[in-house]
């Protein structure tokens, strides 16, 4: 299988970001493929119309569709931002809109510095997911106390968050072999 990972933090010091780097990792030891859309360097404009009708001078956005056609399956990774997903992930769905996404099983990573790991950007996530009709997966996976689980290479440092997220992972790429 070939799953694409959004990465939606757009902050400099980012926290998230190394939960992508961790998926990535653990996608590729269970023997799939697995790549990154970050969003730091995607550069993408505020949501003023749909992907093919925005200046693409750099080629950026039409690799990132590139990538998202042939995945056979996709992992949003945000962290929460006042009770909600980051606005560069709303931003990046609204702009691909549903065509990149119709049909994808689609999993919700969410991350936090505090003890709830981002459960309300997670449902809020989930909802936008079937807006764009694409199909969210019942288990997500919530990071509380990133810094204490994940180094900043992405290499897992706990093993209770290695087995939450294996569990995850397990979930996940069964529900994605169903499509």
């Amino acid at each position: 299988m070939n799953i694409t990972v959004v990465s939606s933090s757009t902050r400099k010091v980012r926290r998230s970001h190394r939960v992508a780097l961790a998926v990535v990792k653990q996608i590729k030891v269970l023997g799939h493929q697995a790549s990154i859309v970050d969003l730091i360097e995607l550069d993408l404009p505020s949501f003023v119309e749909r992907f093919g009708k925005v200046d693409d001078a750099t080629g950026k956005l039409a690799h990132a569709a590139d990538i998202m056609r042939i995945s056979d399956g996709m992992i949003f990774l945000t962290p929460e931002y006042n009770g909600a997903m980051s606005s560069g992930l709303k931003n990046f769905i609204d702009v691909f809109a549903k065509a990149s996404f119709e049909g994808k099983p689609i999993g919700v990573a969410t991350v936090s510095v505090g003890a709830s790991g981002g459960i309300r950007a997670a449902y809020q996530l989930q909802q936008t997911i079937l807006s764009i009709l694409a199909y969210p997966i019942p288990r997500m996976l919530t990071v509380g106390n990133v810094e204490k689980v994940i180094d900043e290479s992405g290499q897992v440092t706990s093993q209770k968050f290695q087995t939450k997220l294996d569990e995850f992972l397990d979930s996940y790429l069964a529900f994605v072999s169903k499509f």
